[in-house]
């Protein structure tokens, strides 16, 4: 509470002016001493540092520390920057990586017993009869036996070599002496043992043995002696007998037709063709047609090939049979096989050229026989064969029969085959890539000699062909063979008639449904007998 003496003091205070209040830019201005200072502060470091800064440069470019060292070489303003891309190349050198060896956790060692764990958990022995792969040890309870007892029977597969005898194969497999020659003759009897084709796998199975010491005897054997022919042997009754199965085998030609296109080697294959007959195709109508001018996109191809399917799934495909171009569904050009030999004639009973010169490779001509500037060389010299477009690997084939006198590099030739034919004339091929003969070799018309490529003075992939008479270089257009048999009367009978057979083959007849044969069907054999019993021997 006041007091009286307060009251008489506010009584006494004048009234005339009011209590003092500042304003807030009095407050402000009053406040504003302080950042001033500290701001001309700043202001004067911030100054020095860019004084110092400017020095600092001004001397850095005076010292020219990294000049153009492409000129005034050997002053001391370019010793100077050499010393720089030293000390530079110091420090680059300084930070770069090793190639210490890294080290790493060592590697878990893996024993048997390990190793039985890991095959313990894995999906395999499931399939093994539920196999765990784990080794328990042996007990007190555990008695060891005299003897262990063997397998009542062993499957083996033994396989024919080349040149190996059929009844030394079989000893070779556990069978007695007796048994295999008794076998071997067996066989012999039913199918020329010459005939059997080296690789052929012989399936057998071993009885249990009479004594310890004795060998297993043949319960029973089975191999496929011929396409068309599986032969068995059997124990019925103690005795050894043979029960040959024919197989039927369905020997409907496949017949393949189908427009050229851009490649008729692509559109044959595209259809279906075999390459082996895709190459029989072609080298036959090259000798009559020009392959790259005489056929066109819109033309169709017929060939109709020896095919042969067994009742058991196997299929052999054999030679070319029929072989025809077609323009306009007429044919253009017609060829088949005839006769022991296997010779192509024509519609007209007209062979092939079967002795003479073929063309060394499937491919159109890309300079001929003459002067010409060369290509690397740059300067006009005679060139002295012709040179055949071809890709890189394209086989090339031997005009015609002869020997080979030479095989190798010969200098800007590449890789060079020289072979001398009959009547003084020798053709020789260049730039091969991988020669296919041996010098002194004898060759047949038509064989590989060896494979396109651009080896020697070449500027690319393509075959130099050249041409010897009595050893001076002629030109091999100039050269051609005409040599054509002719059918008599008789066989050009049989020729039509063979040749209108053919013809009603239907394309893609050979691929139909074939049912299977009965007396092949067996009892379906479970994959675990078949991996577990069944050995090979080599």
């Amino acid at each position: 509470m006041p007091t009286d003496d307060d009251k008489q003091e506010q009584a006494s205070v004048p009234r005339d002016h009011a209590p003092t209040e500042l304003t807030l830019s009095q407050v402000l201005d009053e406040g504003e001493a302080s950042p001033k200072r500290r701001s001309r502060k700043a202001a004067s470091i911030s100054q020095s540092y860019g004084s110092w800064r400017n020095a600092v440069s001004a001397k850095l470019s005076r010292a020219d520390l990294a000049p153009d060292l492409g000129r005034d070489i050997g002053s001391k303003r370019w010793l100077r920057g050499v010393a720089t891309l030293v000390g530079l190349s110091a420090v680059a050198i300084a930070g770069w990586p090793g190639f210490s060896t890294v080290e790493a956790a060592p590697a878990m060692r893996i024993d048997d017993r390990v190793r039985d764990e890991f095959r313990s958990q894995m999906i395999m022995p499931l399939a093994l009869g539920a196999d765990t792969g784990r080794r328990m040890g042996a007990t007190m309870a555990v008695q060891p036996l005299a003897a262990a007892p063997e397998r009542p029977s062993v499957d083996l597969v033994a396989t024919l070599a080349q040149g190996d005898g059929f009844d030394r194969m079989l000893r070779r497999a556990g069978v007695s002496t007796g048994e295999a020659q008794l076998i071997a003759r067996m066989v012999g009897n039913a199918v020329s043992l010459d005939e059997i084709a080296s690789g052929t796998p012989v399936d057998i199975t071993l009885g249990r043995r009479i004594a310890p010491d004795a060998p297993r005897p043949v319960d029973a054997l089975s191999f496929r002696a011929r396409f068309d022919l599986q032969l068995v042997v059997e124990r019925r009754n103690g005795q050894l007998v043979l029960n040959p199965r024919p197989i039927k085998v369905d020997t409907t030609p496949l017949r393949i037709r189908a427009t050229v296109g851009d490649s008729l080697y692509r559109s044959a294959r595209a259809a279906g063709a075999p390459p082996s007959a895709v190459q029989q195709f072609l080298r036959t109508l090259n000798g009559d047609l020009d392959m790259d001018r005489e056929i066109a996109a819109g033309d169709e191809f017929d060939m109709i090939v020896d095919y042969r399917r067994a009742a058991t799934g196997e299929v052999e495909v054999g030679d070319l049979l029929y072989a025809a171009i077609i323009r306009d569904d007429r044919p253009r050009k017609q060829m088949m096989r005839f006769g022991r030999e296997g010779r192509f004639y024509d519609a007209a009973g007209e062979g092939v050229v079967q002795e003479g010169l073929i063309a060394p490779v499937p491919g159109s001509i890309s300079s001929r026989y003459g002067m010409r500037r060369h290509p690397i060389l740059g300067y006009r010299r005679m060139h002295s064969g012709l040179d055949f477009r071809a890709r890189h690997g394209t086989p090339i084939y031997a005009a015609t029969d002869g020997t080979v006198n030479f095989s190798g590099r010969n200098g800007g030739y590449g890789n060079f085959v020289r072979i001398r034919h009959g009547g003084g004339l020798s053709t020789g091929y260049a730039h091969m890539s991988r020669i296919a003969v041996r010098n002194g070799e004898s060759v047949r018309r038509g064989q590989v000699i060896g494979y396109v490529g651009s080896t020697g003075l070449s500027t690319g992939p393509h075959l130099h062909y050249e041409m010897y008479r009595n050893g001076k270089k002629i030109d091999p257009a100039s050269v051609k063979f005409v040599q054509r048999a002719q059918l008599s009367a008789q066989e050009m009978a049989n020729f039509r008639q063979q040749l209108v057979r053919l013809q009603m083959v239907k394309p893609g007849e050979a691929l139909s449904d074939l049912a299977p044969d009965p007396s092949m069907t067996q009892e379906p054999v479970r994959e675990i007998d078949r991996i577990e019993n069944r050995q090979v021997v080599n």
